[in-house]
């Protein structure tokens, strides 16, 4: 058993994942820009620092050279406490260690042990010191520093425009993927729905070109020459069939009236026998010609169905046609038809059934059962004919659609190879989906046509009652 996970539609789609992989480039590209300015402006606010430090540090050893270190405690002590040099670190200490200017109490006492550049926090707002340490010519250590505190709340600030922005970036590469997505499409839908109209007949179908040479105008031009090209080799084929059939149906018939004319004519029983089996191969060849002729009409150009025609009445009248031949050998026909109303035409829907019902009999057992269901679903309509025979191999059903294939096992069963071609030919040109399935035993035949247009729920009702449909 096959479980459809969450999403598997969306990402089965080759256009939506195309969409979603530009978009994660994009985003992808954002972080990285993203990332690679936080480390530069990490960068550059250090180097801004150091330089501050290192200013402030020269100036303070040119006081100590002018003014010895007494002059050089007193300059700290004025910049300690003015409040504009508060992101500022100052300390001096003599040559035995004691502290004589500066911050006394807020640098680190480890500080002391080493010379450099050195980093300690500074406050519980988590802000950070750079500073340098260098020892004076008589002894004495001074350390100049600076806070990093203001550089870190702007740093703060950029990561949460950062998140914003990325965030906002984010719903517009989906909004801006999601238009692409709907953009494509409907440039495509449109060839898409002409190619469509061509397979199920229209043959003079084209797809509306515009101005311009871009890759889906070209797309357009050459799905055009394509359809011009099989437009020109399926009328030549139907041309030929046509012709065919028609050239040699006069023929054949000639042929059987000589020989109905010439069984008349002799005495023997034998020459009787003979000329009988002759005209009954003529009889098969003229069903054969005629069932090409009607193939090809169906297949032919010409417009589609626009009436609305109510299918349980057809399939009920299909159903009442074959349930006498059946029940003559032993079998049954069991139906379940509910009203359906679909756009059709009624005399070709009423042969697709025949056609199917008719297989049903050839290949099912003789005694043997065909069940046959009509039901109108919220969208569409659903037509199911099952048998009970030896089904269709997998590989082959696609082959059985094909004119004059039949499966080997049935060989010698009548008939003239083209029953489920007409089927085909029939569900394309109502645009019904055509599904052949293994019933277990049996073949299971379903057919899928789109609800009628403007349906009159009264005049269906109205048919069945006519028509006896129902539980048949």
């Amino acid at each position: 058993m096959r479980i459809a996970l969450p999403g598997t539609a969306f990402f089965s789609s080759s256009l939506n994942r195309l969409v979603l992989l530009y978009g994660m480039m994009l985003l992808t590209l954002f972080i990285v820009i993203g990332g690679m300015s936080l480390v530069a402006y990490d960068r550059v606010v250090d180097r801004d620092v150091r330089q501050t430090v290192l200013d402030e540090h020269d100036g303070l050893l040119r006081v100590f050279r002018a003014q010895g270190g007494d002059g050089l405690a007193r300059a700290i002590d004025m910049l300690v406490v003015e409040d504009s040099q508060r992101e500022a670190v100052y300390l001096l200490t003599d040559a035995s260690g004691a502290v004589r200017a500066g911050h006394l109490s807020d640098v680190p006492s480890e500080v002391l042990h080493r010379q450099g550049w050195v980093r300690f926090a500074w406050n519980a707002q988590g802000d950070e010191v750079v500073a340098y340490v260098d020892a004076l010519s008589d002894g004495a250590l001074l350390v100049s520093g600076h806070s990093t505190g203001e550089q870190q709340r702007l740093r703060e600030l950029m990561m949460r425009l950062g998140i914003i922005m990325f965030s906002l970036l984010t719903g517009l590469t989906l909004l801006l993927g999601w238009m692409l997505r709907r953009a494509l499409a409907h440039s495509l839908q449109s060839s898409l729905d002409a190619v469509d109209r061509f397979v199920a007949g229209r043959l003079d179908e084209r797809i509306r070109v515009a101005k311009g040479d871009d890759p889906l105008i070209r797309l357009a031009r050459t799905l055009n020459r394509m359809l011009d090209r099989t437009s020109e080799l399926i009328g030549g084929i139907q041309s030929s069939t046509d012709a065919i059939a028609h050239d040699l149906r006069t023929p054949l018939t000639r042929l059987k009236t000589h020989l109905e004319q010439a069984r008349q004519r002799v005495a023997g029983e034998d020459a009787k026998g003979a000329i009988d089996d002759a005209v009954a191969e003529v009889d098969r060849l003229m069903t054969t010609f005629n069932s090409l002729l009607r193939l090809a009409r169906i297949e032919g150009p010409g417009d589609t169905p626009t009436t609305n025609v109510p299918l349980d009445r057809i399939v009920a009248d299909a159903v009442d046609m074959w349930q006498a031949v059946v029940e003559t050998q032993g079998g049954s026909i069991d139906a379940e038809i509910a009203p359906a109303q679909i756009t059709g035409d009624s005399d070709l829907l009423f042969q697709m059934i025949s056609n199917l019902i008719d297989n049903a009999v050839k290949y099912g057992p003789a005694d043997g059962r065909i069940q046959v269901s009509l039901r109108s679903m919220a969208d569409e309509v659903r037509l199911i004919i099952r048998d009970y025979g030896p089904g269709i191999p997998e590989q082959h059903r696609e082959r059985v659609f094909d004119r004059f294939v039949r499966m080997e096992r049935h060989r010698g069963t009548p008939g003239t190879g083209l029953g489920l071609s007409v089927v085909r030919a029939i569900a394309l040109r109502h645009h019904a989906e055509l599904r052949l399935e293994a019933a277990d035993p049996g073949l299971r035949v379903e057919l899928r046509f789109s609800l009628a247009r403007d349906m009159d729920e009264n005049s269906c009702t109205g048919n069945v009652g006519e028509s006896g449909a129902g539980a048949v």
